[in-house]
């Protein structure tokens, strides 16, 4: 199947297949939410894209411009890189927003009540899920090298590739997957967010 795929030479189908892995990343990410929101399917499957895209397309199209960046052989195993990793951010995120929530719901309705609107009253609790979401890919960042050798690095290392160009390769993936989770959780949880108030700003509790 794979061989089939790196020999494609159509963009576009490329790109179809991109967001088919987003899809499907966007599906599992709500099977396994305790209490999904109403419409969370759009939300992750439009976020996990756009992040995902963003991501490869920033790397393949401005910093390396270069075409062979463009074939099937690279789009496919870094767009899968980074939806896979977007799917773990993005429930991590999703999950201890509603936690988040729940815990501090009295505080959310007070501040309701005294007339912040729902973005302003959930603040804190999108600022913890936030910086949750992104702990193992900055640990994995801090510590990259030192104690954990990935998947690229490694496979290049055995494969007699020096070890200083296997760690650019590797910082480089590392970027794409930090880069994307960003744009995913900023795009996934402020759209999630409004799920949980009613357009009068009040806390909807069937959801929490």
């Amino acid at each position: 199947m794979l061989v089939y795929l790196f020999e494609l030479k159509n963009l576009w189908i490329v790109v179809a297949i991109l967001l088919g892995m987003a899809l499907i990343a966007a599906y599992t990410g709500r099977g396994r939410m305790k209490k999904p929101y109403p419409g969370m399917l759009p939300i992750l499957w439009f976020s996990i894209a756009c992040g995902s895209f963003f991501s490869v397309g920033y790397v393949t199209l401005i910093s390396m411009r270069d075409p062979v960046a463009l074939t099937p052989q690279y789009l496919i195993p870094l767009g899968g890189m980074i939806i896979g990793n977007s799917l773990n951010g993005i429930t991590l995120g999703v999950e201890r927003f509603h936690s988040e929530l729940s815990l501090q719901r009295d505080r959310v309705e007070c501040l309701l009540a005294m007339g912040a609107n729902g973005d302003r009253a959930s603040h804190d609790c999108l600022k913890a899920a936030f910086g949750a979401a992104m702990i193992p890919t900055i640990n994995a960042l801090m510590v990259l090298g030192l104690i954990q050798i990935p998947g690229i690095m490694t496979g290049q290392v055995m494969a007699g590739v020096s070890p200083v160009t296997a760690v650019m390769y590797q910082l480089v993936a590392m970027f794409m997957i930090a880069g994307g989770k960003v744009v995913v959780l900023t795009l996934g949880l402020r759209m999630g967010l409004r799920k949980y108030f009613t357009p009068e700003h009040q806390l909807r509790m069937d959801l929490v």
